[in-house]
């Protein structure tokens, strides 16, 4: 007797493994697509401020729990008047259910300008650093 596997079940079988692996891949929280911005639209990217402008990062979300905290620390690495590799600031986001992204803004406490020189700010995902992105202001 001949033993004859028929190609349509199998290749059924290998699709249904191929879907469940992706799933379960796409469970896992991520943050990615960090970019720096003009504006809180996020449509304009850039790398390159001048001293009156507000910084804004984005980040998307997926996979993340509720609850999950996205947090955002800013950094003076090189900039004048001010001690290489400054925090200087410090925000977050607690993930709500149905949020793609987040972005935070920065602007200086007291309406002055940004020193010119090298930033960067950190993105951590529930205290796991998960990006980075360096930016100047010219």
């Amino acid at each position: 007797m001949k033993n004859s596997r028929n190609p349509a079940i199998v290749l059924v079988l290998v699709i249904i493994f191929v879907i469940l692996s992706c799933n379960a891949l796409s469970g896992q929280p991520t943050v990615s697509n960090i970019r720096m911005a003009t504006d809180e639209t996020g449509k304009t990217t850039t790398t390159s401020y001048t001293p009156g402008d507000s910084f804004f990062v984005f980040a998307d979300l997926s996979g993340l729990k509720p609850g999950s905290v996205v947090e955002a620390k800013w950094y003076a690495v090189d900039a004048v008047g001010v001690d290489a590799n400054s925090e200087i600031n410090t925000s977050d986001y607690t993930y709500q259910p149905g949020i793609s992204f987040v972005y935070f803004k920065l602007t200086t406490n007291d309406g002055s300008d940004w020193p010119a020189g090298s930033y960067k700010v950190e993105i951590y995902l529930d205290g796991t650093l998960v990006g980075e992105k360096t930016f100047t202001v010219q």
